[in-house]
C-alpha cells in the first residue's frame, strides 16, 4: 500500500472518530503524532488535531523531534496558529492537561543547545525505550507533521 494510501486511511479513522460523542474501549485507538518542524502551521494543525483526538477519547502521544523540540523552549517566542487562535506551545500544554503525553528527543535538544532545564513543564525526556513503549500497540496511528 502507497505511502499516500496509509496517511488517507489514517486521517479518515482520525475523522470518523473524531465525530464520535463517545467511544467504546474497542472504537479507542491511540493517535502518535510525530512532529519534527516548528513552523507554526504544521505544529499547530498536529497538535490542533491531537487536542481533538484527547476530546474523543483517543490516548495521544506527540513526539517532539529535528526542530521541533523548539515549540517546547520556555525561550523562544513562537506565533499564534489562526486557525486555532493559540500557539503551537499551548496547544501542547492543552494536550498534556487533557491527558496526553508530549515526549521530545533528548539528541535533538542536544542538537539545538537546550536541555529539559529549557522546556514547558509535563514535557517526558524521550529515547528509544520510550519512544518504542509508545509505539508499541498495534492499533496506534502514526501521524507525521
Amino acid at each position: 500500500m502507497s505511502i499516500m494510501i496509509r496517511r488517507l486511511a489514517a486521517f479518515a479513522v482520525l475523522a470518523a472518530s473524531l465525530s464520535s460523542p463517545a467511544l467504546a474501549d474497542e472504537d479507542k485507538r491511540s493517535f502518535f503524532y510525530n512532529i519534527t518542524t516548528d513552523d507554526t502551521w504544521a505544529a499547530g494543525m498536529a497538535a490542533g488535531q491531537a487536542n481533538k483526538a484527547l476530546e474523543a477519547g483517543h490516548d495521544v502521544v506527540l513526539f517532539l523531534n529535528v526542530r521541533a523540540v523548539y515549540l517546547a523552549s520556555t525561550e523562544r517566542q513562537q506565533d499564534t496558529f489562526a486557525a486555532a487562535g493559540h500557539t503551537p506551545q499551548e496547544l501542547l500544554q492543552a494536550a498534556m492537561d487533557k491527558g496526553g503525553r508530549v515526549i521530545i528527543c533528548p539528541m535533538c535538544m542536544k542538537q539545538a543547545g537546550m536541555s529539559m532545564d529549557d522546556v514547558i513543564e509535563g514535557i517526558e525526556h524521550g529515547g528509544p525505550d520510550v519512544t518504542f513503549e509508545a509505539l508499541n500497540d498495534p492499533d496506534t496511528v502514526v501521524l507525521s507533521y
